[in-house]
């Protein structure tokens, strides 16, 4: 992979959900160790908007993945429609769809993420969640 700042975040959103995958299903016993490289990508004044419009930071954030090690086995994540919005110089914003699919269930939001690249460090310094209606089981 290249230095590319819009590559790196691309990667990044794909990179971050694998953790958090492994954190929600504990495949393999490996949850609770995707916490600490999980925390890594998300900068100190890290904050986000849920999908329920509640405004988080990012200790918030820790103790959401530290209590769902394990919470949601046969989870399966999938990221489409991944598209840049906005990049200057080192700072990328992303938008992205992020669908969830559990026990015949699915659902689905809009993300947008904004992101700054350092070599080959990422950072995430904001999320937005926007729920989609719900959709037919899958």
């Amino acid at each position: 992979m290249n230095n590319n700042p819009v590559e790196l975040a691309r990667h990044s959103i794909h990179h971050v959900h694998e953790l958090i995958h492994r954190v929600f299903t504990n495949a393999d016993g490996a949850g609770e160790a995707a916490i600490a490289p999980l925390m890594d990508v998300f900068s100190e004044d890290f904050s986000m908007v849920t999908t329920s419009a509640a405004v988080v930071g990012r200790a918030q954030v820790e103790q959401l993945f530290k209590g769902a090690v394990g919470a949601r086995p046969g989870l399966e994540i999938d990221i489409s429609d991944l598209h840049t919005i906005w990049h200057e110089g080192p700072t990328v914003a992303l938008r992205y769809k992020e669908t969830h699919r559990q026990n015949q269930r699915e659902t689905s939001r809009i993300s947008v993420a904004i992101l700054r690249v350092h070599q080959h460090s990422t950072r995430w310094l904001y999320l937005h969640e926007t729920p989609l209606a719900q959709e037919n089981p899958a």
